[in-house]
């Protein structure tokens, strides 16, 4: 899955918790309602929601900024011949 795919999913369960209105998400989200209930509702609670649409570039610069820092520090160190694998979920 791809990552513009999984921020439209989140979107849509980010919105179905917030907004409420499967109707709308759907028409936002340009599916219809029962796809909508089916496999977005109750994914995403009210406070995650929230959390999710907090996200700006300003909320995240300081994070990007120390991860630029460290990847300086490690070009100092010789560490950038290091390739850091994904993490990803057993199967």
């Amino acid at each position: 899955m791809g990552y513009e795919t999984r921020v439209k999913l989140s979107n849509a369960r980010g919105l179905v918790a917030d907004v409420k209105s499967v109707a709308q998400v759907a028409l936002e989200a340009g599916n219809s309602p029962h796809m909508i209930f089916e496999h977005y509702r109750e994914l995403m609670t009210e406070k995650e929601a929230k959390a999710w649409f907090a996200v700006t570039p300003d909320s995240i610069k300081p994070i990007r900024e120390k991860e630029e820092q460290d990847r300086a520090e490690w070009e100092r160190q010789g560490a950038a011949k290091i390739v850091h694998l994904p993490v990803t979920a057993a199967a």
